[in-house]
């Protein structure tokens, strides 16, 4: 097992860090998202560990970080980014191939159809899609350039 250098939390809770134990932490990632059902797990959330906190005695929140909620329906990603200046922005994630400046019309929803988001349809992401976006932010600490961020306003 190597050293965690990450963090996952799932479903809004239940934080600890990212483990090779089983897998490798790519595989561990793939894995976490691919079991999104919307009822027993509906939301993954993964971000960076600072520099060397010790993750035995403290599990450190991150104003940086992926996240999705959703099931095998589709599911959501968001990304937190903090800007030079110290404001943080949230984006929803999208799919190069779209761009659209009317209302979303994709209902997206999760824990059990309680909650529920609305998206532009390339803002919906299949699980092996998301699962390859987490891989991406995991390796660079960001979302790949070619993918478009709407930022959301009420955050």
């Amino acid at each position: 097992m190597t050293t965690p250098t990450h963090i996952v939390q799932l479903n809004g809770f239940g934080r600890s860090p990212l483990v090779d134990v089983a897998r490798p932490h790519e595989d561990q990632i793939r894995f976490s998202v691919r079991r999104m059902d919307g009822a027993k797990l509906w939301a993954y959330s993964l971000w960076r560990a600072p520099e060397g906190a010790n993750l035995l005695a403290e599990i450190p929140f991150s104003e940086e970080y992926i996240q999705c909620a959703g099931d095998a329906d589709g599911v959501t990603v968001e990304v937190r980014v903090v800007d030079e200046v110290g404001t943080a922005h949230q984006y929803t994630v999208g799919k190069p191939t779209g761009r659209d400046g009317s209302e979303p019309t994709a209902t997206i929803r999760w824990d059990e159809g309680r909650r529920s988001t609305r998206v532009h349809s390339h803002e919906v992401f299949t699980l092996d899609e998301a699962a390859d976006l987490f891989v991406s932010y995991y390796r660079d600490d960001c979302v790949p350039g070619e993918y478009t961020l709407r930022e959301l306003s009420d955050v």
